[in-house]
């Protein structure tokens, strides 16, 4: 018993020597990988700030003189840098390229307190800020005071409340839309609600954003998914003014109808409209020539007025020099005439005093 008790502590003592060996080992272990760690540690840190500023050098230094850097690392390595740098530049100007084309062209802005619809375009910078069109519209009491928005879905006829028509629809959120003036029938062109059409400009809908047929249609074609729209007020119109929409409620009944901005080839405003600049300006040239005809009996009365004026004047100058003419020379005669008479009379005198003179003499003589 004894025995087994020495051999029994025996193996016991060699099993704990055994296993403080091997614990010994693994603490060894552990602390001969901790220290590869920390070395390979410190040798990556270094290589990469020896990486950072190899490819701060290559940027300084455009010509690719790298003859500074030789204690770094070998020419040919350099160089390959050099060129993984410039394809990782590509690859972000890559990148910025798809970010701008996944960017949408336009930003639209709703301002209800003057009416209008301003669309915006991006500046080099790649902000909206470049102006694009500016539209009337006509919002309602439902129509967003704020907030931003993004389009959504698109139809180009779409039925809305009060069984009336929305042409060339383009979903802002929910049922608040970009649409024409509405229509009474859908696809009829000429059953546009005339009266509607001439409150552009003016709070008229009940929510949604109506504008011409033509913006309506623009926005349809032009502003993709995703686009953004803002809604804010303001008594400035924006940086291309209010734009203003014909009124067409004193239009013919088989005109008024139709939007005058409808591009359908059946529209008949464009010929409507030329007619009337035709008449404006036969009626102008008609005008003119009326007023020179005016003009001209005008002058003619004028001229017949004076010339009769100046003869009477004429006449009555000449009358009258001629009078004092006639007067004066009438009077010389006389007068002539006069003088004449008293010296025949004096001559006929003159032979009898001679006489007495003679018998005078002749008594004397006597």
């Amino acid at each position: 018993m004894e025995k087994f008790k020495q051999k029994l502590n025996s193996k016991v003592k060699d099993e704990i020597a055994a296993f403080t060996i091997l614990g010994a080992m693994i603490i060894t272990f552990a602390i001969t990988i901790g220290i590869f760690e920390y070395i390979n540690h410190i040798e990556t840190a270094q290589a990469s700030t020896e990486l950072d500023f190899v490819k701060t050098q290559e940027v300084t230094n455009s010509q690719g003189n790298f003859e500074t850097l030789e204690n770094v690392t070998s020419q040919e390595d350099l160089k390959k840098l050099a060129e993984e740098d410039e394809k990782d530049k590509e690859e972000d100007k890559d990148e910025t390229k798809k970010q701008d084309i996944n960017t949408p062209k336009y930003y639209i802005k709703v301002n209800y307190g003057a009416q209008v619809v301003n669309i915006y375009t991006k500046d080099s910078d790649g902000k909206y800020t470049v102006p694009v069109k500016a539209m009337v519209c006509s919002t309602g009491i439902h129509t967003p005071t704020s907030g931003v928005y993004t389009i959504g879905y698109r139809w180009e006829w779409l039925e809305m409340i009060g069984s009336v028509y929305g042409h060339y629809v383009t979903q802002i959120y929910g049922d608040i839309l970009f649409h024409s003036v509405p229509y009474l029938e859908k696809g009829n062109h000429s059953s546009l609600e005339w009266w509607a059409y001439d409150q552009l400009g003016t709070k008229a809908s009940l929510g949604c954003v109506r504008l011409t047929t033509k913006d309506a249609l623009w926005i349809f074609n032009n502003i993709a998914s995703g686009t953004k729209v803002e809604f804010y007020s303001s008594s400035t119109p924006g940086p291309l003014g209010k734009p203003s929409a014909r009124k067409i409620s004193s239009a013919p009944s088989n005109i008024r109808g139709w939007d005058p901005t409808d591009p359908d080839s059946r529209n008949p405003w464009p010929k409507y409209l030329k007619d009337l600049e035709d008449k404006e300006e036969n009626d102008k040239k008609d005008e003119e020539d009326e007023n020179k005809n005016n003009t001209i009996e005008k002058n003619e009365i004028v001229n017949e007025v004076v010339n009769e004026i100046a003869n009477e004047i004429a006449n009555e100058v000449t009358n009258e020099i001629a009078n004092e003419v006639v007067d004066e020379t009438t009077n010389e005669i006389v007068e002539n005439n006069i003088e004449d008479t008293k010296t025949n009379e004096v001559e006929e005198i003159k032979p009898g005093i001679n006489e007495v003179d003679i018998k005078v003499n002749e008594e004397i003589t006597i």
